[in-house]
């Protein structure tokens, strides 16, 4: 139905919330996906090795920050030179749950803007009620290019991110009845600097609502977001797929 070209920008199946269904998912739910890039830590690059379709990204979650020392720069520089390690990420800022504090969480955001900067590697941004501060952020790395994960920000900020040559993603949230001003968001973002993404476990797209989310479920992000382009759904799965290929470096 994909013609295979579909791609999950950003997953993890490394989640605990997989445990005993993992494998199961994999080979029998991801027969029309072409590549997941699973975001996490080391059982993201675990999946990234057992799995041809998966690629890995690593970088410190700005719910762990306040948990870490400067030891993790040599870790993470090191995980970076592995050849299915394609990202840095998922990095940024969440003021939503604060589960570091703000000051922690604007250090480690820059500091692994620097080293993704140093290593010439794209990045995957978390930005939960931090728009202003991500976005400043991102100004002060104006050669760095990343992927807005799960994007929730506003349109005027979305065009402001595909001027600096940036990508948006956008997941179930779509689909769900509530999220009016997000389906208008999406209108607005040029399919050139378009993703699709699950965040699995998470976010379900509507009508699987509430079950363990996997990339098979991604059509029906796909579906919602082709329509909202006026475009065929093919169309869709085909470009978004392309999009993630280049900002992560992969063969389409």
């Amino acid at each position: 139905m994909m013609g295979g070209y579909i791609f999950d920008s950003h997953a993890h199946y490394d989640d605990d919330k997989f445990d005993g269904e993992r494998d199961r998912i994999i080979a029998e739910e991801l027969s029309d996906v072409k590549y997941v890039m699973d975001v996490g830590w080391h059982g993201s690059v675990m999946l990234a090795e057992k799995y041809d379709k998966f690629y890995a990204s690593v970088g410190v979650h700005p719910h762990e920050v306040g948990k870490i020392t400067e030891d993790i720069c040599p870790e993470l520089e090191s995980m970076l030179r592995h050849k299915k390690v394609l990202a840095l990420g998922e990095i940024g800022l969440d003021f939503y749950y604060n589960f570091s504090d703000r000051e922690t969480q604007m250090y480690w955001f820059e500091r692994q803007m620097e080293l993704a900067a140093e290593l010439n590697v794209p990045v995957i941004i978390h930005d939960r009620e931090a728009h202003g501060p991500c976005l400043e952020m991102v100004k002060k790395f104006p050669k760095l290019k990343g992927i807005f994960h799960s994007y929730s920000g506003s349109a005027e900020m979305a065009a402001e991110l595909v001027k600096r040559g940036w990508y948006i993603s956008f997941n179930g949230i779509v689909t769900f009845k509530n999220a009016v001003n997000l389906r208008e968001v999406v209108k607005y973002v040029p399919l050139e600097r378009l993703l699709i993404e699950t965040d699995c476990p998470y976010l379900a797209p509507h009508p699987m609502r509430g079950k363990l989310n996997h990339s098979g479920y991604l059509k029906y992000t796909a579906e919602a977001i082709a329509e909202l382009k006026n475009i065929e759904f093919e169309e869709l799965c085909y470009v978004t797929c392309r999009n993630a290929c280049e900002i992560y470096g992969v063969n389409l």
